[in-house]
Formats: C-alpha cells, sequence, structure tokens
C-alpha cells in the first residue's frame, strides 16, 4: 500500500507513509547494517596474526599433550618437548620483531585434527605439535618449514608374537582418526590384503592403555611417539614394534592461512635454532645425549637455516 495525504481541517495535504514504504526504508536500513557488517569482517580479515599479538601481548598456541618426547604436558601441567621447545624459540623471535617486553602464551591442547581446526578457525595463532603437512591441510592452514621428519609405525604386545603387516588380518588397530597414519595405514593394509579393524583412538597414551587392557591389538601413529609413551610407561618389555614403516611424517608448525608475515617470522626463528646449533641442544635434550639427528634430519636443518 502506497502512502496518502489525507487533508487537515483547513484543507492541507500532508504524506502519510504507506506499508510499501515502511517496507523499503526497513530494506535500506537492513542493507546499510549488511554492508557495515561486511565492511567489520573485512577489517577483521586485514588484520594479520602479528597484529593481534602485538595488541594483546598474547599468542594462543595449540599443542600435543601426550605425544611424548615431541609435545607432551607434564605433571605440572606444563608443556615440554622437542616441538614445544623449538617453539618457545619461535616465539622469542616475534615477541623481539613485535618489541613486546613480555609475550603470554595461552596453550591449546589437543590432538592433530584437533590442533589444525584450531588454526584454521583462528581459535589459535600457531600450532606446535606433531602434525605432518600435507596438501590437503594446507587447504585450511599455512605451515613452517619443516621441523622434523618421522615414520609411522605400529606398536603391539610383546607376547602376540605379531611381526608384520600381515599378522594384523583379523585384529583390531587402534588409529587417531584424520590423519596421515590413518590414510597410509588403511591403504597399506588393502594393499596387502590384510583385513584389520582400525578402531579410532583420542592419542597414543589412550591407544596404549587399550592396547594394555586387551581392547586393541595393536596401536598405528607416529614411531618417535610410540616409542615415547613405551619409555615414558616404563614397561618397555611388554611391547614391540612390528617391522614395518606405515608412512613418512614430515612435521611442520601449522598457521594462519594467507598470512607472510607471520609465516616469515615464524620460519625466521627456526633458522636461527637451525643456524645457531640450539637445535642440536635441544634434540639431545629430548632423544638422549649421545643421540643424533638422521641425515635426512640434518639435511632438514641445513636447508632451512637460511641467512637473515
Amino acid at each position: 500500500m502506497r502512502g496518502i495525504e489525507p487533508a487537515d481541517d483547513q484543507g492541507r495535504r500532508h504524506w502519510v507513509p504507506g506499508l510499501a514504504d515502511i517496507g523499503r526504508r526497513r530494506r535500506a536500513s537492513l542493507f546499510v547494517l549488511v554492508l557495515a557488517a561486511c565492511w567489520q569482517l573485512c577489517a577483521a580479515a586485514d588484520v594479520g596474526a602479528l597484529d593481534r599479538i602485538g595488541a594483546a601481548e598474547t599468542i594462543r598456541v595449540a599443542y600435543a599433550p601426550n605425544a611424548y618426547p615431541i609435545s607432551f604436558k607434564d605433571a605440572a601441567g606444563v608443556p615440554r618437548g622437542y616441538a614445544i621447545d623449538l617453539c618457545r624459540q619461535v616465539l622469542t623471535s616475534v615477541q623481539g620483531a613485535l618489541g613486546l617486553e613480555a609475550l603470554e602464551i595461552a596453550w591449546i591442547a589437543g590432538n592433530t585434527p584437533r590442533r589444525v581446526a584450531a588454526v584454521a578457525n583462528a581459535e589459535a595463532d600457531l600450532e606446535c605439535g606433531t602434525t605432518t603437512m600435507t596438501l590437503a591441510r594446507q587447504r585450511r592452514v599455512d605451515f613452517s618449514n619443516i621441523v622434523f621428519v618421522e615414520s609411522g609405525g605400529v606398536l603391539v604386545r610383546s607376547d602376540r608374537g605379531l611381526r608384520g603387516l600381515a599378522d594384523l588380518d583379523g585384529l583390531r588397530v587402534g588409529v587417531v582418526p584424520d590423519t596421515t597414519t590413518e590414510r597410509r595405514l588403511r591403504l597399506e593394509l588393502s594393499e596387502a590384503g590384510v583385513d584389520a579393524e582400525l578402531v579410532p583412538i583420542r592419542d597414543a597414551k589412550d591407544g596404549r592403555r587399550r592396547l594394555l587392557e586387551d581392547e586393541l591389538d595393536a596401536i598405528a601413529g607416529d614411531r618417535l611417539v610410540l616409542i615415547g609413551q613405551v619409555a615414558k610407561a616404563g614397561n618397555a618389555e611388554r611391547f614391540a614394534m612390528l617391522d614395518v614403516d606405515v608412512s613418512i611424517e614430515p612435521y611442520a608448525f601449522a598457521l594462519p592461512r594467507n598470512d607472510a608475515d607471520f609465516r616469515l617470522e615464524v620460519n625466521r626463528g627456526l633458522a636461527e635454532v637451525y643456524r645457531s646449533g640450539e637445535v642440536d641442544r635441544i634434540f639431545q635434550r629430548w632423544f638422549g645425549e649421545e643421540s643424533q639427528p638422521t641425515r635426512l634430519l640434518e639435511t632438514v636443518y641445513f636447508l632451512y637455516g637460511f641467512a637473515d
């Protein structure tokens, strides 16, 4: 209904808005609100991680709480491990680049899918755990340069007499869902004609517990993390590793997509750790004073120890 012009007692006519006019005004107001919301979202999207971190003087870091000795939570609840030490060195570099006197760390614990999602959804600014860099994950997040190279393995109880992949036929194998190990293991089993049941687990610690309680016959995951769980439990004689490498796992730190400035600062921090030799001290701290990086890992340190 359009507006009308009723006459007053002196014959003068005044405009009174009709329903159509009110509807147009409401649509116009809604359009303005939508434009304002879009502008705010676009403005927020333009704010990079460095700006957010600098303004808050806090960085949110996702990590793996049960992946000893790479990334874990100690008895006091403090994140520790090889990846955590590397991460702290990187954060010192970021703090210096921002000119901050202090940088608070807000830690977010979770398994690999949870950590990647935290970065992808802007819940975390950085991820420092046991995350393998893959093309599929790069659809959601970016990655730093490589920080470790690992292989996937299968852990079993030593009293079961299991030796190879074929021995898993008809058995229950625990694996964290939506990981590179799960995808590769499923393919390896299929190609070998092995009919094993893949059972979801939360992480390696959960898998080790269920393995001991006979809920599982084997657990698959990053080899060093599985060995770390055995070492931490102090009952190594009860476990054995199958003679198989399920996958190759190049670890890297997950970062927000399309944030070149932040990625540069993270890689600058890593390069300094590699170049200075501090990475060797970190490696020996967590893998033993007599241990040495593999030739492949030494090559990673050499290649990514860029000059500034």
